[in-house]
């Protein structure tokens, strides 16, 4: 199983009676591994162990009652955090062996970045593909691209373009309504995480779904239908052999995207 996820970034102030405890906690974190906690981050030996023995001297609590979070800081030095390791993580939307297409809608093709490991003397390698945009933005784009799809589904009929776009919808609807919850001023990043393992690094280089997706939008929303359907038809096969690699499905097969 390989998991894409939505993670919700918001302003340490915005989580109130534990904005002490989280900038105790960036501030130690930093100074103990020099550096920002990401999905990325690696732990050896251990490490992570004396992490949390040292912040719990620190800080005068026992290691049990420590919480960990990733963070990130933006261009003004603010820090934003996303809690980790409860089991109920409102923060966090994963979905399995594929990036549900509304996803994309969140995003410019021009906002993709790369998670890098470094694999000595001076090489990296691409580990991830994310994009990050503030949650006011995101949501404003949701909007706008439900917009689009409404007016697209004007001018199509009960085929695979009309049903696929009204999954789209229902799904952006739903993501909307979701990160609606949190605050504006945050970041929603969406981490292609595992799903990368089962991409070509050639073919990762050249992943653009994001301005492809827009592509089928507006060629539908134009009444373009004919080319908006073969567009489509070459996103979902992409995905669909994403799919089929990480679930080790046969070709042909049935898939769950969507």
């Amino acid at each position: 199983m390989a998991l894409s996820v939505l993670m919700v970034y918001e302003p340490v102030e915005s989580t109130r009676d534990k904005q002490s405890y989280w900038r105790s906690y960036i501030s130690f974190y930093e100074k103990f591994w020099d550096g920002a906690a990401t999905p990325q981050s690696s732990w050896y030996g251990s490490e992570y162990e004396e992490f949390r023995e040292s912040l719990s001297e620190q800080l005068g609590m026992s290691k049990s009652e420590i919480e960990d979070c990733f963070f990130m800081k933006d261009e003004e030095g603010k820090y934003y955090l996303v809690p980790v390791g409860s089991k109920v993580n409102l923060n966090l939307f994963s979905a399995e062996n594929f990036v549900p297409l509304e996803w994309f809608l969140m995003y410019e093709g021009e906002e993709k970045k790369y998670f890098y490991t470094h694999t000595g003397f001076g090489a990296i390698h691409h580990d991830a593909i994310y994009y990050n945009a503030r949650v006011e933005t995101a949501l404003g784009r949701l909007d706008e691209n439900i917009a689009d799809i409404d007016k697209a589904l004007e001018h199509s009929g009960g085929d695979m373009l009309s049903d696929t776009l009204r999954d789209i919808r229902e799904g952006a609807v739903n993501v909307r309504d979701w990160l609606g919850g949190f605050d504006p001023g945050g970041f929603i990043l969406l981490n292609y995480g595992e799903i990368c393992s089962h991409i070509e690094p050639d073919s990762m280089r050249n992943e653009d779904s994001v301005s492809e997706l827009k592509a089928v939008l507006k060629l539908a929303a134009e009444g373009k239908s004919e080319e908006a359907r073969i567009s489509l038809t070459m996103l979902l096969s992409k995905w669909e052999e994403i799919n089929r690699a990480a679930t080790g499905a046969r070709p042909g097969a049935s898939t769950t995207l969507q």
